[in-house]
């Protein structure tokens, strides 16, 4: 585990201890999955740095004050391990210890690969079932890159075979570069897609509408992933796997802030690598998508 962050971070609503937080932030300093742009396991810290109380007040857009909400503890980072399993392993060790039904969670990669093991984690521990909204330019269905089964190309794949997330609750937004083998996999799961085109077709409020009418009726958590290269290039110059041809910075908050009613039980900001990011324009990005989405989501009631 790393260093904790500055008190100023995650927009000055940090606590100190677990017991008084309703919303714990872990960062994975993994990268190992990557196979086009490496360095997204640095991003856990410059993400931190962009959530700073001197940057971003703690008021969403929609006028949602969160400091009565939201009182975040910020963990710190999992370290990178030498292979999937101990990192799987590693990662379910760090949240078994931290969890409880009230708690939320952020987790910041990293490369793709962290939802697997955060979700791999998360539907083993909690009682209740789980959906995935996939928010990518990839659908990552592939059953292995490069030789790789567990590249970040093939994380939705894995998280299907391997948990017991129901093909049918994962819908998968922004998807503008596909194979069609994964075409083919998606088809027979059941699992939902939502293209770029069609996105862009109704428009991000109605199509968070729309994602929000796809989930199965008995999803009673959702966990939402946010690859950042569902952004054009434009405004995600520091994405590991950059596509052109994506939605911008402001469609992405409009679609999270149309995603009524769901219960976000955990979210993620992937594939940052900051090496790449000309002006901190991605980071920047990042702080305020953070923001807007503890602006949407809803802490446990106390029971």
């Amino acid at each position: 585990m790393s260093q904790k962050s500055s008190n100023d971070y995650f927009f000055g609503l940090k606590v100190e201890r677990l017991d008084r937080a309703n919303l714990c932030v872990i960062g994975f300093q993994w990268d190992r999955s990557s196979t086009y742009r490496k360095g997204s396991k640095e991003a856990p810290s410059v993400i931190r740095r962009m959530t700073t109380a001197k940057l971003y007040d703690p008021f969403s857009e929609e006028g949602v004050d969160l400091r009565p909400i939201w009182y975040v503890y910020d963990y710190g980072d999992v370290e990178s391990a030498s292979s999937v399993p101990e990192m799987r392993e590693r990662v379910y060790e760090v949240i078994r210890h931290l969890h409880n039904d009230e708690l939320r969670f952020l987790f910041l990669g990293g490369d793709h690969l962290i939802t697997y093991f955060a979700l791999h984690t998360l539907t083993r521990l909690s009682k209740d079932s789980w959906a995935l909204i996939y928010l990518d330019s990839h659908l990552d269905l592939l059953e292995e890159l490069e030789g790789d089964r567990y590249s970040h190309g093939c994380v939705v794949r894995r998280l299907v075979e391997e948990t017991s997330l129901a093909p049918h609750s994962i819908i998968e937004v922004g998807a503008r570069s596909l194979q069609p083998s994964e075409q083919k996999f998606a088809d027979n799961a059941g699992t939902g897609i939502m293209s770029t085109v069609e996105f862009n077709r109704l428009g991000a409020t109605e199509a968070a509408k729309r994602v929000s009418e796809l989930l199965p009726e008995d999803v009673e958590r959702v966990y939402l992933s946010i690859d950042l290269d569902i952004l054009d290039p434009a405004y995600a110059p520091a994405s590991c796997y950059p596509e052109p041809g994506g939605i911008s910075t402001r469609n992405l908050i409009d679609f999270i802030c149309g995603l009524d009613g769901l219960e976000i039980g955990a979210f993620d900001v992937v594939e940052l690598c900051p090496q790449f990011d000309c002006s901190s324009i991605t980071a920047i990005g990042v702080g305020k998508i953070i923001l807007e989405t503890l602006g949407k989501m809803k802490p446990t009631p106390k029971t």
